[in-house]
């Protein structure tokens, strides 16, 4: 089961084989068996509310099953962009679930043939639960635990959910007391897990949680909550935890994208220098020897320009592997500082594995490097917490090594009990389903079954052809985003800029219009297009000016008050410095200190140096 050769060729005097990664090989075998074993039907269901969620879950079995998101962009047409189904389906809403928590249980055990009781319907295939997932009725990570737990074969529980928000550091006090209720929740399933290659060796924590916490048995506090999530009171390691949490959108995205998508496309940028420690956690020569084993292999320079102009058009990778220096608000490329706000927008979504500290300090928040990231469609990430040093990290020939052996990806990030200081509690956190694997794509076979047409479903493709009728029938701004929307959702890009440019031509093209299209013309590359479309938006979001400004900052055909109108905060500096020579010359240098002045008014840390530094150098 295990490629010998891919382990040979990745390692060359790699050490032994720890007991403990034995037990995570063991593990992710064990899921790749049952992965293969579950054929998956090629389509995508699209629902609208948590009682049609459950329903359309509920219908899996061990014969069928098929990925099930809610009808929201951006996060549904980014799945459907990777999966390319043969069929996408919309369902209406079937109205208001009474008691969540009974429904969820009905819902897993009924995807696996049971009733009321996941474990009677494990027991009754028999099936061993591959792990558990914990979660609580209120928290809205709920809508990924359960499909985590049907997909995989878990065991689906419940917990308080009053641990804190995700900036906040946990006490350690509070921390014991989550140890005592996992533990207490584990006992309870009458399963084996004091040990690793027992019963149970995974826990999905689905809620949310603070990203740090203050440890008894950690060498220095704080430390990453799922680090200590799955070691016992002692901090003697059990089982691994991966960490799902935010809304019902992103919490099913992660679970389905983990559950049906494949990975063969790795995507490298690597900031550090070939010499020393540094050129150990650099990429080493992972990106040549993926391809001799069906993975597609991009490597980026690591500069601030090859990050800008590798990231014009957006990202299309199912693996990412990026290395830099930083905090939470900055990341220190080969040639320099730049903000989170210029990483790259991924048009396919993405499994992530960061060496940079502090990026997941506060992953709640967007304008942070980790929050970034998961704003942009990552789904599983590996990241730190806090100042962990560079060895805490898995070199990447590593943890390759070990995720082409069938490590589960986020446990193959890992320093196992026995590798050193590092293997003990510490800062790095696991976010993202911890049964996800990353092996080579012919390890990974699945049964592929054609579509489902029953009645329960409305065609996307059919409301899409009514929707364009309609537009070319009745030409209005309203239509036309309609029709727009629908061939996004389908994964047409091209159709939705032809539709785009119809409705210019028509005069028709307004705001709701452009707002839909927008990301289209983006991938699509049609930068005249896009500069049109952004211009009719009244109040461009986050991620609207994130496209601008990868895709236009450095073209002429980006007007310049265009760009001075839609700079980003909270990092003004880091979009004026790409400006900045334009701005002078068009302008003239008193223009610039103007703008600065105006953003220093409200700057803070680093952007408020930056600026004044800036200031300094462009003074009267």
């Amino acid at each position: 089961m295990i490629s010998l050769l891919l382990t040979i060729a990745l390692s060359q005097n790699a050490p032994g084989l720890n007991p403990e990664l034995h037990v995570a090989m063991q593990l992710g075998a064990k899921t790749a068996a049952v992965q293969r074993k579950l054929p998956v039907v090629q389509q995508v269901v699209l629902v609208p509310d948590e009682a049609t969620y459950l329903d359309e879950i509920s219908r899996w079995s061990p014969e069928n099953r098929w990925p099930v998101l809610f009808n929201q962009e951006p996060r549904a047409s980014q799945f459907i962009r990777r999966f390319a189904p043969e069929k996408i389906w919309v369902r209406e809403s079937i109205g208001k679930v009474s008691d969540i928590k009974t429904a969820m249980v009905q819902t897993v055990a009924k995807a696996w043939g049971g009733t009321d009781s996941t474990a009677e319907a494990f027991n009754a295939i028999p099936f061993p639960p591959l792990g558990i997932v914990i979660t609580s009725p209120k928290d809205p990570a709920r809508f990924g635990a359960v499909a985590l737990a049907a997909g995989r074969g878990q065991i689906l529980s419940f917990m308080r959910d009053d641990w804190g928000p995700a900036n906040k550091t946990m006490g350690e006090s509070t921390t014991h007391l989550l140890v005592e209720e996992i533990d207490t929740i584990l006992s309870k399933t009458g399963l084996s897990y004091n040990h690793m290659g027992d019963d149970l060796d995974a826990i999905t924590i689905c809620m949310t949680l603070p990203a740090r916490v203050d440890f008894a048995q950690a060498r220095e506090n704080p430390v990453a909550v799922s680090d200590v999530i799955g070691r016992d009171k002692e901090g003697k390691r059990f089982a691994w935890t991966g960490w799902v949490f935010g809304n019902k959108v992103d919490s099913t995205y992660m679970a389905m994208c983990s559950l049906f998508l494949e990975r063969d496309n790795y995507w490298f940028c690597n900031t550090y220098q070939n010499n020393g420690a540094w050129e150990t956690y650099g990429t080493g020569n992972v990106p040549e020897l993926l391809p001799n084993f069906g993975i597609k292999s991009t490597v980026i320079d690591g500069s601030i320009a090859g990050l800008q102009e590798a990231s014009k058009t957006g990202v299309d990778a199912d693996v990412v592997y990026f290395t830099s220096k930083g905090n939470q608000d900055f990341l220190d490329m080969a040639d320099g500082r730049t903000a989170p706000t210029w990483l790259p927008i991924l048009n396919s979504p993405s499994a992530l594995y960061f060496l940079h500290s502090w990026s997941l300090k506060n992953p709640s928040d967007d304008n942070t490097v980790g929050g970034t990231w998961l704003s942009r469609g990552v789904y599983a990430y590996v990241g730190s917490s806090h100042e962990p040093m560079l060895q805490a990290f898995v070199p990447q020939i590593e943890i390759t090594r070990r995720a082409m052996s069938f490590v589960p990806f986020l446990i193959a990030a890992r320093w196992s009990t026995g590798q050193g200081v590092n293997s003990k509690p510490w800062r790095i956190n696991t976010i993202g389903d911890p049964l996800m694997l990353c092996v080579q794509p012919k390890a990974m076979i699945r049964v592929n079954k054609p579509a489902l047409n029953e009645a329960r479903f409305q065609d996307l493709a059919t409301i899409a052809q009514v929707n364009m009728e309609m537009a070319a029938e009745h030409k209005s701004d309203n239509l036309c985003a309609q029709a727009i929307c629908s061939v996004v959702l389908l994964g047409k890009d091209s159709l939705a800029v032809s539709l785009w440019r119809m409705a210019m031509q028509d005069g028709i093209a307004g705001e709701a219009c452009a707002k839909h299209a927008l990301p289209a013309l983006f991938r699509e590359g049609h930068i005249e297009d896009f500069l049109w479309a952004f211009k009719l938006l009244e109040s461009p979001n986050r991620l609207q000016k994130d496209m601008l400004w990868q895709f236009a900052s450095s073209s002429s055909s980006a007007s310049i008050d265009l760009l001075i109108k839609n700079i980003r905060s909270p990092y003004h500096a880091d979009d004026l410095r790409v400006i900045v020579d334009r701005v002078v010359a068009t302008k003239g240098a008193a223009t610039l200190r103007t703008l600065i002045d105006g953003f220093l008014a409200k700057a803070r840390g680093r952007n408020e140096r930056e600026l004044q530094r800036m200031r300094k150098k462009y003074g009267s």
